[in-house]
């Protein structure tokens, strides 16, 4: 009886002692106070911000498209800004281009290799070139101009010992865009001969080439320069209006600077196929006034 009676006298002197400090009793964690994050370490309001990124074009099937991006954004609130971009792209041929435009033509699959820029070793001679140039559009500059919105502002703690501030946005704009478009072509040279001809298997071949196949079906061609870069159509310089659309993510440090990442989305208008649409990647460096 002796040891409850210290703990009746607590339990009965602890609601008196909560009515008369009660803050003494009150705790709050650090994530339950808007306090936490509305002193920002790195506000927006009537900051300037200037970045470099480069990137690539991540659904190109033939040509591999990277860019220079360079930005300038001007944030009125905590929320908005207004952002301008400029785009500078380095395209050059993938394999795959390559070899379309030097494929052969081959009826008897008598060629080991598929395409090449020597002519076909075929015994029975009926192998040649038949190259293949489909709809290609070459980036070379963008400009636009955005509506920045930045719904997220956070801080994180990285590894126990260093805190990391970031901020979450999405871009809206539009602007032009500048291209070399080659459109699809199906003959050789400047002639209307097609360069990929009707194939046919030694059992159809023509009475006046035993073992052979009918050359009027698969005219191709044996010039060299009729086949690769020196075949292509000539390229159609354009200027189309585009759609940006981009969501990424910064870090800052050190007060002014940041780390920029992005994934951003350009959609040219009014092209041979209604519409062009590029996806890309894009990382660099900031700094804030």
């Amino acid at each position: 009886m002796r040891l409850l009676q210290p703990i009746l006298i607590v339990a009965a002197l602890l609601p008196v002692s909560a009515a008369v400090c009660p803050h003494a009793f009150a705790y709050d964690k650090a994530t339950e106070s808007n306090e936490v994050v509305l002193n920002k370490l790195f506000p927006k309001k009537g900051k300037t911000e200037l970045d470099a990124k480069v990137g690539v074009v991540l659904n190109s099937s033939y040509t591999q498209t990277f860019l220079v991006n360079g930005g300038l954004s001007y944030f009125w609130s905590e929320e908005w800004g207004l952002n301008l971009e400029a785009s500078y792209a380095a395209v050059s041929d993938k394999n795959e281009r390559k070899c379309v435009e030097t494929f052969y033509n081959d009826p008897n699959f008598a060629v080991t290799d598929e395409c090449g820029e020597d002519p076909p070793e075929d015994p029975d001679g009926d192998a040649n070139w038949g190259p293949t140039y489909v709809p290609i559009r070459q980036l070379k500059y963008m400009f636009t101009a955005n509506a920045v919105w930045n719904p997220i502002y956070g801080k994180q703690i990285v590894l126990l010992s260093a805190t990391n501030y970031f901020d979450f946005y999405l871009l809206m704009g539009g602007g032009i865009a500048m291209s070399d478009f080659y459109p699809k072509k199906t003959t050789i040279g400047d002639s209307d001969t097609p360069s990929r001809g009707t194939f046919c298997v030694k059992k159809e071949a023509a009475p006046d080439k035993p073992g052979g196949c009918d050359a009027s079906k698969n005219p191709g061609t044996s010039d060299d320069t009729q086949i690769g870069d020196s075949g292509r159509p000539a390229p159609q310089a354009e200027t189309n209006v585009l759609v940006h659309l981009a969501v990424g993510q910064r870090f800052h440090f050190l007060r002014r600077f940041e780390v920029n990442a992005s994934l951003d989305n350009y959609t040219l208008l009014g092209t041979e196929s209604g519409f062009d649409n590029f996806l890309t990647l894009m990382g660099g460096l900031g700094v804030r006034f």
